[in-house]
């Protein structure tokens, strides 16, 4: 039988006609790299799903890199002093190929504060054989001496209309039979994470038909189960849906759905104060989450907090 293939792959941009740039700002400069046929070591920031790792490799095939000058690291597997030294920076040092070699390294916002000093170091000693491409959601993770050697470019959450577009685009060509509400129920569950939305299109189509986020029997309709629950103020309620259908790799994801679905709670679609300090307690639980060894803990913390703030109301 043969092995479906995944959509967030089929429908990747391959270059750049087909990828969608932040503004036309964001387009000039990644062509004029492209034209001078050099690039400053890179930081690509913003929020997961957003097309970073997509301008990476594009912006990389654009140059002409060849396939034996390139390293791709997950920092978040390879953290450590040691892989710094011991892989890294050899590989940053020995003569190109081409013109130059490129590290592209995901994650880096997971790389150890010891190792982001050590490649500190290979940033100025390999500057002339070797340019960096790094990828990471949390700017403020990594250190000032890292930050001032590189030229960031942020990421944004695309206009919801223009993901509704696209993923109307990728059903059609799919041809998959889709209810608009489904539709717009998976696209609010994981928005803004456009890798995550599509990864769940393909797993809720069956035969050739977008199964209703009730029907599908996954797990993504918790996020709106979270909300009726935070309506009851129902935190028994809560706490079991955490254990029990939460996957630790959906907490942070969580912080921002809340925020963009503050309007299904009655009290901050009413009272704009209400929602300031719902808001308020959303922030102080994503800066706990970015440092806690215990993110459920620290999610149950912020939802209390939010309940506390809507019973006032």
């Amino acid at each position: 039988m043969a092995v479906k293939q995944l959509w967030v792959e089929k429908y990747r941009p391959k270059n750049l006609d087909e990828y969608v740039f932040q503004d036309s700002n964001q387009r000039s400069q990644i062509e004029r790299m492209i034209k001078d046929g050099d690039i400053p070591h890179l930081l690509l920031c913003g929020i997961q799903g957003s097309g970073k790792t997509t301008l990476a490799r594009i912006l990389i095939n654009e140059l002409g890199i060849d396939d034996m000058d390139i390293l791709e690291i997950n920092a978040s597997d390879k953290t450590g002093v040691d892989y710094i030294r011991d892989t890294i920076l050899g590989f940053a040092e020995s003569f190109p190929i081409g013109r130059y070699k490129v590290i592209h390294l995901e994650e880096f916002d997971h790389m150890s504060q010891a190792a982001q000093a050590m490649l500190r170091v290979v940033l100025e000693e390999a500057a002339d054989t070797c340019r960096f491409i790094c990828t990471c959601n949390y700017v403020n993770k990594i250190i000032p001496a890292i930050r001032s050697r590189m030229q960031d470019i942020h990421f944004k959450a695309p206009k919801d209309d223009e993901v509704v577009v696209k993923m109307i685009e990728m059903l059609d060509a799919e041809k998959v039979d889709f209810d608009p509400d489904a539709l717009f129920s998976y696209i609010k569950q994981a928005y803004p994470d456009i890798r995550k939305i599509i990864n769940n299109l393909q797993l809720n189509t069956v035969d050739g038909k977008l199964l209703s986020p009730k029907d599908s029997g996954g797990g993504g309709d918790f996020k709106f189960q979270l909300i009726d629950l935070l309506k009851a103020c129902d935190i028994r309620g809560i706490r079991k849906l955490l254990a029990s259908s939460v996957p630790q790799d959906e907490i942070e994801g969580m912080y921002e759905f809340l925020y963009q679905n503050l309007t299904l709670l009655e009290p901050c679609k009413k009272n704009s104060a209400i929602a300031d300090r719902v808001i308020l307690s959303i922030a102080d639980g994503l800066r706990a989450h970015a440092t806690t060894a215990f993110p459920y803990i620290t999610m149950e913390a912020t939802l209390i907090k939010m309940m506390l703030v809507l019973a006032e109301a």
